[in-house]
């Protein structure tokens, strides 16, 4: 069998449209997904700690961890994390220019088991703040390296799909901690969370990824990477020798100061839309809803709110399935204007039922959309903004560009999270999710390329251009 080998990827965007791809794209993908798999395994982890909010009411009516909390205690406790998050967002993003990926992934685990036995042995309410603290240590760990670990090991066709497995591993960490609260006590599931931190040691058997090894002049490893990634029987020559030209051309870029980074015109459009972009992932009410199930659940329903806990997270799930399986076919843009829509039309209808219906009996469509707004959520603004939040960026700028619309993003959750603490009533939350979800459909249309199927020149090209409609994106081949 002859090698295969991917076309070529320095032509223009202009001559993809013209000129059909003579070279079919394999579905030998050799270990790739396996890596990525093994490589969201500790997002899988965190997941569970934002799962571990949704335990809060049984928290504060009985003495668990050795320390019976106030309802305030408990939201400022849910604060620590994205607060803990965005304080070392960058210092995560100067470790995996330096050291990798890899070295990120795995360095995590320090602040997750600590944190976790923090909270497991807590003997009063500061050390539940400092453990959720350490924890969203972990999660900047995490959001800053996955994604960008998994951007660069995929091939270009996949990549989507590769991307957005991170938001399903904190989905399903999530659901996963639910189910354990349920099955075993409170303590007992802490303690099945914190174990599950040897799961995180398989990123070990992976390797770095090979845009890290050609930045830092290493191409014997490189090209090992990549035939560990692709396969004995893919052609890799073509590939990395792209990869090489690319980091070469920028390389005069790769020592800037943030200054100096920052007056680039396309570094200036980039990194403010992929910052956006994952400011409307924590504000526009899906993550709120995520960690905080209980407290809307029982606001709008009289009985026991655990079967509708599980029809969110089923919710959950299937919205991230449908962006799993068609993100790399019908687009980013199009899942995130569908998904705008929706949650828009859904939040307007939940405003309008808790300020004039709520005295009903009748509570199955206020309970449908809110199962709907978060499905939608699932589909494109949960798992799409993290995919844009890595392909807007320029490659060779990710560690830094990445870590900084991390940072800001997190910073944001933080104060949604106090405001939602010190809101009157809970269910308030959905105004402000009317609004956000409008201004998240507006800024799409207006300022959101579509990136399927193009590398990471062709969307710099996109950006320094500003040419934002998505015929570019039409792939003949795929």
């Amino acid at each position: 069998m002859q090698p295969i080998t991917e076309p070529s990827t320095s032509v223009t965007i202009e001559s993809r449209r013209q000129v059909p791809s003579i070279i079919p794209a394999t579905n030998k993908a050799g270990h790739q997904y396996l890596a990525g798999a093994i490589s969201n395994f500790g997002v899988f982890c965190f997941g569970t700690t934002i799962g571990w909010t949704n335990v809060g009411h049984n928290l504060v009516t009985q003495k668990a961890h050795n320390v019976k909390l106030t309802k305030d205690q408990w939201e400022w406790t849910n604060s620590m994390l994205p607060l803990g998050a965005a304080c070392f967002c960058m210092p995560m993003g100067v470790l995996m220019k330096m050291y990798g990926c890899k070295p990120v992934m795995l360095f995590q685990l320090f602040p997750y088991v600590l944190g976790w036995s923090l909270l497991i042995f807590a003997k009063n309410v500061y050390m539940l703040y400092v453990g959720r603290c350490v924890l969203g240590i972990c999660g900047a760990a995490l959001c800053v390296a996955v994604p960008v670990y998994n951007a660069e090991i995929s091939r270009q066709h996949q990549r989507g799909a590769m991307i957005s497995v991170f938001y399903g591993a904190l989905v399903y960490g999530a659901v996963f901690n639910n189910i354990m609260v349920e099955i075993l006590s409170i303590k007992y599931g802490n303690v099945t969370c914190t174990l599950m931190a040897l799961l995180c040691l398989s990123v070990t058997f992976i390797p770095e990824s090979p845009s890290y090894y050609v930045l830092h002049g290493q191409l014997e490893k490189a090209r090992t990477s990549m035939r560990w990634l692709r396969g004995d029987k893919y052609d890799i020559t073509t590939e990395l020798e792209l990869l090489k030209q690319t980091i070469k051309r920028n390389n005069t870029e790769l020592h800037q100061s943030c200054w100096v980074f920052m007056q680039n015109k396309i570094n200036q459009r980039s990194v403010p839309r992929a910052t956006i972009l994952l400011m409307l992932y924590h504000v526009s009410g899906g993550v709120i809803i995520m960690g905080h199930m209980g407290d809307i659940l029982v606001q709008m329903t009289d009985s026991s709110f655990n079967i509708y806990v599980m029809w969110l997270c089923v919710s959950m799930c299937l919205g991230h399935l449908i962006c799993l399986l068609t993100v790399d076919r019908i687009g980013r843009r199009s899942l995130l204007l569908v998904s705008s829509v929706v949650m828009f039309m859904t939040s307007l209808y939940l405003c309008v039922w808790f300020k004039w219906m709520r005295a009903e009996s009748w509570r199955w469509p206020a309970l449908l959309s809110l199962f709907i707004f978060i499905a939608s959520f699932s589909m494109g603004f949960g798992p799409v903004a993290w995919i844009l939040y890595v392909e807007l960026m320029p490659e060779h700028m990710r560690p830094f560009g990445c870590a900084l619309a991390a940072t800001i993003s997190w910073l944001f959750a933080t104060l949604l999270n106090i405001g939602y603490l010190l809101s009157v009533a809970h269910f308030s939350i959905f105004y402000f999710m009317l609004i956000i979800c409008m201004l998240g459909l507006l800024f799409v249309v207006i300022f959101i390329p579509e990136t399927k199927n193009i590398t990471s020149d062709e969307v710099q090209q996109l950006m320094k251009r500003g040419a934002f409609n998505d015929e570019h994106s039409r792939d003949d081949s795929f």
